[in-house]
Protein backbone atom coordinates (compact mmCIF):
# COMPACT_ATOMS: atom_id res chain seq x y z
CA UNK A 1 0.00 0.00 0.00
CA UNK A 2 1.05 3.30 -0.67
CA UNK A 3 2.63 4.85 2.33
CA UNK A 4 0.34 8.78 1.76
CA UNK A 5 -2.27 6.64 1.18
CA UNK A 6 -1.97 4.67 4.52
CA UNK A 7 -1.14 7.43 6.37
CA UNK A 8 -4.64 8.87 4.92
CA UNK A 9 -6.10 6.38 6.43
CA UNK A 10 -4.65 5.96 9.86
CA UNK A 11 -5.54 10.26 9.87
CA UNK A 12 -9.32 9.42 8.92
CA UNK A 13 -9.57 6.28 11.37
CA UNK A 14 -8.04 8.25 14.30
CA UNK A 15 -11.28 10.09 15.65
CA UNK A 16 -13.32 6.63 15.45
CA UNK A 17 -10.06 4.76 16.83
CA UNK A 18 -10.31 7.61 20.03
CA UNK A 19 -13.87 7.35 20.51
CA UNK A 20 -13.65 3.61 20.70
CA UNK A 21 -11.14 4.22 23.44
CA UNK A 22 -13.39 6.11 25.62
CA UNK A 23 -15.45 4.83 28.60
CA UNK A 24 -18.94 5.24 27.99
CA UNK A 25 -19.98 4.03 31.68
CA UNK A 26 -20.77 7.84 32.86
CA UNK A 27 -22.88 6.72 36.04
CA UNK A 28 -19.32 4.31 37.54
CA UNK A 29 -20.12 0.99 38.74
CA UNK A 30 -21.32 0.26 42.02
CA UNK A 31 -20.37 -3.00 44.18
CA UNK A 32 -23.16 -3.89 46.71
CA UNK A 33 -23.67 -6.86 49.32
CA UNK A 34 -20.30 -7.82 49.88
CA UNK A 35 -20.26 -11.24 52.09
CA UNK A 36 -17.66 -13.36 52.79
CA UNK A 37 -17.89 -15.36 49.77
CA UNK A 38 -20.20 -13.20 47.16
CA UNK A 39 -20.53 -9.35 46.01
CA UNK A 40 -22.99 -7.82 43.22
CA UNK A 41 -21.62 -5.50 40.48
CA UNK A 42 -23.68 -2.68 38.87
CA UNK A 43 -22.63 -1.81 35.37
CA UNK A 44 -24.22 0.46 32.60
CA UNK A 45 -23.63 1.74 29.30
CA UNK A 46 -23.82 5.66 28.72
CA UNK A 47 -24.43 7.37 25.55
CA UNK A 48 -21.26 9.75 26.46
CA UNK A 49 -17.85 9.57 28.24
CA UNK A 50 -19.30 12.22 30.27
CA UNK A 51 -22.19 13.61 32.36
CA UNK A 52 -24.26 16.52 30.93
CA UNK A 53 -22.68 19.97 32.31
CA UNK A 54 -24.38 21.61 34.55
CA UNK A 55 -25.71 25.33 33.38
CA UNK A 56 -26.92 28.34 35.49
CA UNK A 57 -29.64 29.05 35.32
CA UNK A 58 -30.92 24.98 35.32
CA UNK A 59 -31.76 23.94 31.52
CA UNK A 60 -35.06 22.89 30.65
CA UNK A 61 -36.67 19.69 28.51
CA UNK A 62 -36.46 16.32 28.04
CA UNK A 63 -34.72 14.41 31.16
CA UNK A 64 -31.62 13.31 28.63
CA UNK A 65 -31.08 17.10 27.67
CA UNK A 66 -31.06 17.92 31.31
CA UNK A 67 -28.24 19.49 33.09
CA UNK A 68 -26.10 16.12 34.65
CA UNK A 69 -28.13 13.76 32.65
CA UNK A 70 -26.50 10.60 31.99
CA UNK A 71 -28.14 8.88 28.79
CA UNK A 72 -27.91 5.61 28.66
CA UNK A 73 -27.66 3.25 25.30
CA UNK A 74 -27.74 0.21 23.86
CA UNK A 75 -24.58 -2.36 24.49
CA UNK A 76 -23.12 -5.15 26.15
CA UNK A 77 -21.43 -5.77 29.23
CA UNK A 78 -18.83 -8.07 30.99
CA UNK A 79 -17.19 -7.91 33.94
CA UNK A 80 -13.46 -9.46 34.27
CA UNK A 81 -12.60 -10.51 38.43
CA UNK A 82 -9.66 -11.34 40.15
CA UNK A 83 -7.27 -11.55 43.12
CA UNK A 84 -4.21 -9.89 41.24
CA UNK A 85 -3.96 -6.42 39.98
CA UNK A 86 -2.66 -6.95 36.81
CA UNK A 87 -6.25 -9.69 36.28
CA UNK A 88 -3.72 -12.51 35.16
CA UNK A 89 -6.02 -14.67 37.06
CA UNK A 90 -8.94 -12.88 36.16
CA UNK A 91 -12.51 -14.78 35.27
CA UNK A 92 -14.72 -13.67 33.03
CA UNK A 93 -18.28 -13.57 33.46
CA UNK A 94 -20.95 -13.89 29.82
CA UNK A 95 -21.40 -10.65 27.33
CA UNK A 96 -24.84 -9.34 28.66
CA UNK A 97 -26.66 -7.58 26.32
CA UNK A 98 -28.40 -4.24 27.97
CA UNK A 99 -31.49 -2.92 27.14
CA UNK A 100 -33.69 0.16 27.73
CA UNK A 101 -36.05 -1.62 30.29
CA UNK A 102 -33.77 -1.58 32.86
CA UNK A 103 -31.67 1.99 32.03
CA UNK A 104 -29.31 0.16 30.21
CA UNK A 105 -27.99 -1.47 33.30
CA UNK A 106 -26.97 -4.75 34.34
CA UNK A 107 -26.38 -6.55 37.49
CA UNK A 108 -23.76 -9.50 37.67
CA UNK A 109 -23.80 -11.50 41.25
CA UNK A 110 -20.66 -13.02 42.15
CA UNK A 111 -20.27 -16.25 44.44
CA UNK A 112 -17.36 -18.52 45.27
CA UNK A 113 -15.32 -15.78 46.23
CA UNK A 114 -12.53 -16.06 48.96
CA UNK A 115 -12.76 -14.26 52.31
CA UNK A 116 -11.26 -11.70 53.29
CA UNK A 117 -9.37 -11.48 49.87
CA UNK A 118 -8.98 -8.14 47.44
CA UNK A 119 -10.82 -8.38 44.19
CA UNK A 120 -9.56 -6.27 41.30
CA UNK A 121 -11.91 -5.88 38.62
CA UNK A 122 -12.36 -4.48 35.14
CA UNK A 123 -15.79 -3.44 34.04
CA UNK A 124 -16.15 -3.66 30.24
CA UNK A 125 -18.16 -2.65 27.62
CA UNK A 126 -18.82 -2.65 24.25
CA UNK A 127 -21.75 -1.21 21.76
CA UNK A 128 -24.32 -3.28 20.36
CA UNK A 129 -23.59 -6.87 19.24
CA UNK A 130 -20.12 -6.58 21.16
CA UNK A 131 -18.68 -3.39 18.98
CA UNK A 132 -17.06 -0.68 19.10
CA UNK A 133 -15.36 -2.09 22.41
CA UNK A 134 -15.29 0.97 24.78
CA UNK A 135 -12.26 1.99 27.55
CA UNK A 136 -13.01 0.07 30.63
CA UNK A 137 -13.04 1.35 34.26
CA UNK A 138 -11.07 -0.90 36.82
CA UNK A 139 -11.53 -1.14 40.39
CA UNK A 140 -11.55 -3.59 43.31
CA UNK A 141 -13.63 -4.59 46.85
CA UNK A 142 -12.07 -6.38 49.96
CA UNK A 143 -14.94 -9.60 50.83
CA UNK A 144 -15.64 -9.72 54.33
CA UNK A 145 -13.50 -11.94 56.75
CA UNK A 146 -14.22 -15.45 58.42
CA UNK A 147 -16.78 -15.39 60.77
CA UNK A 148 -14.37 -16.05 63.58
CA UNK A 149 -11.84 -14.06 62.18
CA UNK A 150 -11.20 -11.13 64.59
CA UNK A 151 -9.58 -7.93 61.88
CA UNK A 152 -10.64 -3.95 62.05
CA UNK A 153 -13.14 -3.16 59.81
CA UNK A 154 -13.79 0.22 59.06
CA UNK A 155 -17.12 1.59 57.35
CA UNK A 156 -18.96 5.05 57.22
CA UNK A 157 -22.63 5.99 57.60
CA UNK A 158 -23.78 9.05 55.06
CA UNK A 159 -27.93 10.67 54.28
CA UNK A 160 -29.06 13.25 53.01
CA UNK A 161 -27.89 14.00 49.26
CA UNK A 162 -29.91 16.75 48.20
CA UNK A 163 -28.45 17.81 45.24
CA UNK A 164 -29.70 21.30 45.36
CA UNK A 165 -27.58 21.47 48.23
CA UNK A 166 -24.29 19.89 46.50
CA UNK A 167 -21.18 21.42 48.18
CA UNK A 168 -18.19 20.55 45.34
CA UNK A 169 -19.19 20.90 41.72
CA UNK A 170 -17.45 17.40 41.11
CA UNK A 171 -19.11 15.77 44.02
CA UNK A 172 -20.20 15.94 47.70
CA UNK A 173 -16.86 16.59 49.84
CA UNK A 174 -17.43 13.82 51.97
CA UNK A 175 -16.67 11.40 49.19
CA UNK A 176 -13.08 12.37 48.75
CA UNK A 177 -12.76 12.89 53.22
CA UNK A 178 -14.55 9.37 52.84
CA UNK A 179 -12.01 7.92 50.81
CA UNK A 180 -8.95 9.44 52.94
CA UNK A 181 -10.39 6.90 55.50
CA UNK A 182 -9.72 3.78 53.04
CA UNK A 183 -13.46 2.16 54.62
CA UNK A 184 -14.12 -1.65 53.76
CA UNK A 185 -17.83 -0.51 53.00
CA UNK A 186 -20.13 2.62 52.90
CA UNK A 187 -23.67 2.45 53.56
CA UNK A 188 -25.91 5.52 51.95
CA UNK A 189 -28.99 5.35 54.53
CA UNK A 190 -31.24 6.79 52.20
CA UNK A 191 -32.27 10.11 50.83
CA UNK A 192 -29.88 8.99 48.23
CA UNK A 193 -32.26 11.26 45.52
CA UNK A 194 -34.78 13.47 46.31
CA UNK A 195 -37.59 12.99 43.87
CA UNK A 196 -39.99 15.30 45.54
CA UNK A 197 -38.64 18.40 46.35
CA UNK A 198 -35.21 18.87 44.31
CA UNK A 199 -35.95 19.89 41.23
CA UNK A 200 -37.14 18.50 38.74
CA UNK A 201 -40.47 17.01 40.61
CA UNK A 202 -40.37 13.55 39.60
CA UNK A 203 -43.59 13.08 37.49
CA UNK A 204 -42.48 10.14 35.21
CA UNK A 205 -39.52 7.19 35.47
CA UNK A 206 -37.69 8.68 33.02
CA UNK A 207 -37.14 11.66 35.65
CA UNK A 208 -36.73 9.47 38.41
CA UNK A 209 -33.67 8.02 36.29
CA UNK A 210 -32.43 10.87 35.87
CA UNK A 211 -32.04 12.14 39.29
CA UNK A 212 -29.97 8.94 39.95
CA UNK A 213 -27.94 9.50 36.70
CA UNK A 214 -27.43 12.71 38.05
CA UNK A 215 -25.65 11.65 41.48
CA UNK A 216 -23.92 9.12 40.64
CA UNK A 217 -22.51 10.71 37.53
CA UNK A 218 -20.05 13.04 39.35
CA UNK A 219 -16.52 12.64 39.78
CA UNK A 220 -16.36 12.22 43.04
CA UNK A 221 -18.73 9.77 43.71
CA UNK A 222 -17.82 7.52 40.39
CA UNK A 223 -14.15 7.67 41.53
CA UNK A 224 -15.27 6.66 45.38
CA UNK A 225 -17.28 3.91 44.57
CA UNK A 226 -14.54 2.23 42.27
CA UNK A 227 -13.00 1.85 45.36
CA UNK A 228 -15.53 0.89 48.17
CA UNK A 229 -18.39 -1.10 48.20
CA UNK A 230 -21.93 0.08 49.55
CA UNK A 231 -25.11 -1.38 50.71
CA UNK A 232 -28.12 1.19 50.33
CA UNK A 233 -30.99 1.20 51.70
CA UNK A 234 -33.80 3.43 50.38
CA UNK A 235 -36.42 5.81 52.35
CA UNK A 236 -39.00 8.37 51.76
CA UNK A 237 -37.85 10.75 49.50
CA UNK A 238 -35.90 8.04 47.20
CA UNK A 239 -38.69 5.97 47.16
CA UNK A 240 -41.66 8.78 46.51
CA UNK A 241 -42.21 11.72 48.27
CA UNK A 242 -41.74 12.70 51.89
CA UNK A 243 -42.99 10.76 54.76
CA UNK A 244 -44.58 8.24 52.33
CA UNK A 245 -46.01 4.62 52.34
CA UNK A 246 -47.18 1.68 50.58
CA UNK A 247 -50.51 3.08 49.22
CA UNK A 248 -50.04 5.89 49.33
CA UNK A 249 -50.73 8.42 45.97
CA UNK A 250 -49.21 11.43 45.36
CA UNK A 251 -51.44 13.22 42.58
CA UNK A 252 -48.96 16.35 41.94
CA UNK A 253 -46.46 13.11 41.34
CA UNK A 254 -48.42 11.80 38.83
CA UNK A 255 -48.24 8.76 36.77
CA UNK A 256 -44.82 8.08 39.17
CA UNK A 257 -46.02 5.48 41.80
CA UNK A 258 -44.99 4.06 45.01
CA UNK A 259 -44.52 0.54 43.29
CA UNK A 260 -42.65 2.29 40.45
CA UNK A 261 -40.40 4.14 42.96
CA UNK A 262 -39.47 0.31 44.75
CA UNK A 263 -39.04 -0.81 41.48
CA UNK A 264 -36.63 1.71 40.45
CA UNK A 265 -34.33 1.64 43.79
CA UNK A 266 -33.43 -2.23 42.84
CA UNK A 267 -32.86 -1.07 39.39
CA UNK A 268 -30.54 1.72 39.98
CA UNK A 269 -28.58 0.21 43.12
CA UNK A 270 -27.29 -3.67 43.82
CA UNK A 271 -29.07 -5.09 46.43
CA UNK A 272 -30.33 -8.10 47.63
CA UNK A 273 -33.73 -9.75 46.83
CA UNK A 274 -35.06 -9.09 50.46
CA UNK A 275 -33.89 -5.08 51.19
CA UNK A 276 -34.07 -6.35 55.06
CA UNK A 277 -30.40 -8.32 55.73
CA UNK A 278 -27.73 -8.57 57.74
CA UNK A 279 -23.54 -8.99 56.91
CA UNK A 280 -21.30 -10.64 59.56
CA UNK A 281 -17.36 -9.01 59.10
CA UNK A 282 -15.52 -11.15 60.85
CA UNK A 283 -15.93 -11.67 64.63
CA UNK A 284 -15.62 -8.08 65.57
CA UNK A 285 -19.14 -6.83 63.65
CA UNK A 286 -22.39 -7.78 62.36
CA UNK A 287 -25.27 -5.29 61.23
CA UNK A 288 -27.91 -5.44 60.27
CA UNK A 289 -30.01 -3.47 57.14
CA UNK A 290 -33.87 -2.90 57.35
CA UNK A 291 -36.11 -1.89 55.08
CA UNK A 292 -38.82 1.04 56.90
CA UNK A 293 -40.88 2.00 53.57
CA UNK A 294 -42.25 -1.41 52.44
CA UNK A 295 -44.21 -3.06 54.96
CA UNK A 296 -45.10 -0.17 57.67
CA UNK A 297 -48.56 0.90 58.47
CA UNK A 298 -49.75 4.07 57.28
CA UNK A 299 -48.32 6.81 59.41
CA UNK A 300 -51.60 8.74 59.95
CA UNK A 301 -53.13 5.59 61.39
CA UNK A 302 -53.76 5.56 65.67
CA UNK A 303 -50.91 4.05 67.40
CA UNK A 304 -51.02 0.41 69.08
CA UNK A 305 -50.13 -3.32 68.69
CA UNK A 306 -51.17 -3.30 64.86
CA UNK A 307 -49.15 -0.27 63.92
CA UNK A 308 -45.94 -0.96 62.09
CA UNK A 309 -42.78 0.22 60.13
CA UNK A 310 -41.05 -3.18 59.87
CA UNK A 311 -44.19 -5.15 59.66
CA UNK A 312 -44.36 -8.99 61.46
CA UNK A 313 -41.79 -10.88 59.30
CA UNK A 314 -39.04 -8.73 59.46
CA UNK A 315 -39.29 -7.80 62.88
CA UNK A 316 -39.03 -11.22 63.88
CA UNK A 317 -36.15 -11.92 61.32
CA UNK A 318 -34.17 -8.85 63.40
CA UNK A 319 -35.27 -10.29 67.09
CA UNK A 320 -34.12 -13.64 66.01
CA UNK A 321 -30.44 -12.58 63.70
CA UNK A 322 -29.62 -9.75 66.28
CA UNK A 323 -29.92 -12.65 69.18
CA UNK A 324 -28.46 -15.20 67.65
CA UNK A 325 -25.27 -13.15 66.79
CA UNK A 326 -22.14 -13.68 68.57
CA UNK A 327 -20.22 -10.89 67.03
CA UNK A 328 -18.38 -8.60 69.29
CA UNK A 329 -20.10 -5.78 67.92
CA UNK A 330 -23.82 -5.51 66.81
CA UNK A 331 -24.57 -2.73 64.89
CA UNK A 332 -28.30 -1.96 63.06
CA UNK A 333 -28.08 0.25 60.44
CA UNK A 334 -31.36 2.27 59.82
CA UNK A 335 -32.81 5.03 57.55
CA UNK A 336 -34.15 6.58 60.26
CA UNK A 337 -34.09 7.25 63.88
CA UNK A 338 -35.07 4.72 66.61
CA UNK A 339 -33.78 6.89 69.88
CA UNK A 340 -33.64 10.18 68.47
CA UNK A 341 -35.08 12.66 70.07
CA UNK A 342 -37.08 13.72 66.87
CA UNK A 343 -38.55 17.29 66.32
CA UNK A 344 -41.92 17.25 67.88
CA UNK A 345 -44.71 17.69 64.61
CA UNK A 346 -42.86 14.59 63.06
CA UNK A 347 -44.72 11.22 62.66
CA UNK A 348 -42.66 9.52 60.84
CA UNK A 349 -40.32 6.90 62.73
CA UNK A 350 -39.88 5.25 66.16
CA UNK A 351 -38.38 8.05 68.17
CA UNK A 352 -41.53 9.57 67.22
CA UNK A 353 -45.42 9.25 69.12
CA UNK A 354 -46.91 8.03 65.92
CA UNK A 355 -44.92 4.20 66.26
CA UNK A 356 -44.05 4.80 69.79
CA UNK A 357 -45.66 1.57 70.95
CA UNK A 358 -43.13 -0.30 68.29
CA UNK A 359 -40.22 1.93 68.91
CA UNK A 360 -41.12 1.32 72.95
CA UNK A 361 -41.01 -2.52 72.54
CA UNK A 362 -37.98 -2.43 70.38
CA UNK A 363 -36.11 -0.48 72.83
CA UNK A 364 -37.15 -2.71 75.58
CA UNK A 365 -35.97 -5.79 73.84
CA UNK A 366 -32.73 -4.60 73.06
CA UNK A 367 -32.36 -3.82 77.47
CA UNK A 368 -33.26 -7.12 77.60
CA UNK A 369 -31.66 -9.06 75.28
CA UNK A 370 -28.40 -7.11 73.73
CA UNK A 371 -27.35 -4.61 75.94
CA UNK A 372 -24.27 -4.40 76.13
CA UNK A 373 -22.92 -4.44 72.95
CA UNK A 374 -25.80 -3.26 70.64
CA UNK A 375 -25.62 0.32 68.61
CA UNK A 376 -27.94 2.21 66.20
CA UNK A 377 -26.25 4.14 63.41
CA UNK A 378 -29.36 5.76 61.90
CA UNK A 379 -29.35 8.53 58.62
CA UNK A 380 -32.42 10.82 57.93
CA UNK A 381 -32.28 13.46 60.10
CA UNK A 382 -30.06 17.37 58.81
CA UNK A 383 -28.01 17.36 62.25
CA UNK A 384 -25.34 15.21 64.11
CA UNK A 385 -25.94 13.48 67.15
CA UNK A 386 -25.00 10.17 69.74
CA UNK A 387 -27.68 9.96 72.03
CA UNK A 388 -28.57 7.51 74.94
CA UNK A 389 -32.49 6.85 75.53
CA UNK A 390 -32.59 7.56 78.87
CA UNK A 391 -35.17 4.36 79.88
CA UNK A 392 -33.16 1.52 78.23
CA UNK A 393 -30.09 2.90 77.62
CA UNK A 394 -30.18 2.38 73.55
CA UNK A 395 -27.37 4.15 71.77
CA UNK A 396 -27.79 6.13 68.43
CA UNK A 397 -25.28 7.68 65.87
CA UNK A 398 -27.05 9.93 63.60
CA UNK A 399 -24.78 10.28 60.44
CA UNK A 400 -26.15 14.17 59.28
CA UNK A 401 -26.26 15.12 56.20
CA UNK A 402 -24.00 14.82 52.87
CA UNK A 403 -23.41 18.87 53.18
CA UNK A 404 -23.62 22.07 55.60
CA UNK A 405 -26.56 23.77 53.08
CA UNK A 406 -28.36 20.62 54.03
CA UNK A 407 -28.67 20.80 57.72
CA UNK A 408 -31.01 22.54 59.67
CA UNK A 409 -34.28 21.56 61.55
CA UNK A 410 -33.25 20.32 64.63
CA UNK A 411 -35.45 20.36 67.92
CA UNK A 412 -32.26 21.52 69.76
CA UNK A 413 -29.84 20.27 72.20
CA UNK A 414 -31.39 17.81 74.77
CA UNK A 415 -29.74 17.11 78.14
CA UNK A 416 -31.51 14.14 78.73
CA UNK A 417 -30.72 12.34 75.68
CA UNK A 418 -27.68 13.74 73.72
CA UNK A 419 -23.97 13.37 74.25
CA UNK A 420 -22.89 15.27 71.37
CA UNK A 421 -25.12 17.49 69.46
CA UNK A 422 -24.13 19.30 66.06
CA UNK A 423 -26.44 20.76 63.43
CA UNK A 424 -23.76 20.50 60.25
CA UNK A 425 -23.04 18.23 57.49
CA UNK A 426 -20.72 15.49 57.70
CA UNK A 427 -20.62 11.45 58.20
CA UNK A 428 -20.18 8.61 60.52
CA UNK A 429 -17.12 6.20 60.84
CA UNK A 430 -17.09 3.13 62.55
CA UNK A 431 -14.05 1.08 63.77
CA UNK A 432 -14.19 -2.47 64.84
CA UNK A 433 -11.52 -4.69 65.47
CA UNK A 434 -8.96 -6.12 67.96
CA UNK A 435 -7.80 -4.09 71.19
CA UNK A 436 -4.86 -6.47 72.55
CA UNK A 437 -6.87 -9.57 73.56
CA UNK A 438 -9.98 -7.63 73.77
CA UNK A 439 -12.25 -6.03 71.20
CA UNK A 440 -12.78 -2.05 70.79
CA UNK A 441 -15.38 -0.14 68.73
CA UNK A 442 -15.74 3.40 67.93
CA UNK A 443 -17.75 5.97 66.16
CA UNK A 444 -16.15 8.97 64.96
CA UNK A 445 -18.49 11.79 63.94
CA UNK A 446 -16.80 13.84 61.25
CA UNK A 447 -17.43 16.81 59.02
CA UNK A 448 -17.55 17.38 55.64
CA UNK A 449 -13.80 17.62 55.27
CA UNK A 450 -14.03 14.14 57.11
CA UNK A 451 -12.11 16.17 61.10
CA UNK A 452 -13.22 14.36 63.65
CA UNK A 453 -15.90 16.67 65.52
CA UNK A 454 -16.52 13.46 68.40
CA UNK A 455 -15.65 10.32 69.12
CA UNK A 456 -17.16 7.86 71.44
CA UNK A 457 -15.15 4.28 72.29
CA UNK A 458 -15.76 0.96 73.93
CA UNK A 459 -14.07 -2.38 74.62
CA UNK A 460 -14.75 -5.49 75.75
Amino acid sequence: MNRLLLVVLVLCFMPLMSRAQESRQATGVKVGEVSDTSAIVWLRVTAKATRNPDQKPPAEGEPDALDGAVPGAPGTVQLRYGTKADLSDAKATENVAVKAELDFSHQFKLTGLKPGTVYHYSAETAGPQGMPKHAPLTGSFQTAPPADERTEVRFTVITGQAYKDLDHADGFHIYEAMGKLKPHFLVPTGDTVYYDNDPPLVTSTALARYHWQRMYGLPRHVAFHLRVPGYWEKDDHDTLDNDCWPGREVKRMLPMTFPEGQRIFREQTPVAEKLYRTFRWGKALQIWLVEGRDFRSPNNLKDGPGKTIWGAEQKKWLYDSIKASDADWRVLVSPTPIVGPDRGNKGDNHANAAFAHEGDEFRQWVKQNVPDNFFVACGDRHWQYYSVHPQTGVKEFSCGPASDQHSGGSPGENKDFHRFHRVKGGFLSVTAGPDGNRSRIVFRFHDVHGNVVHEHRETR
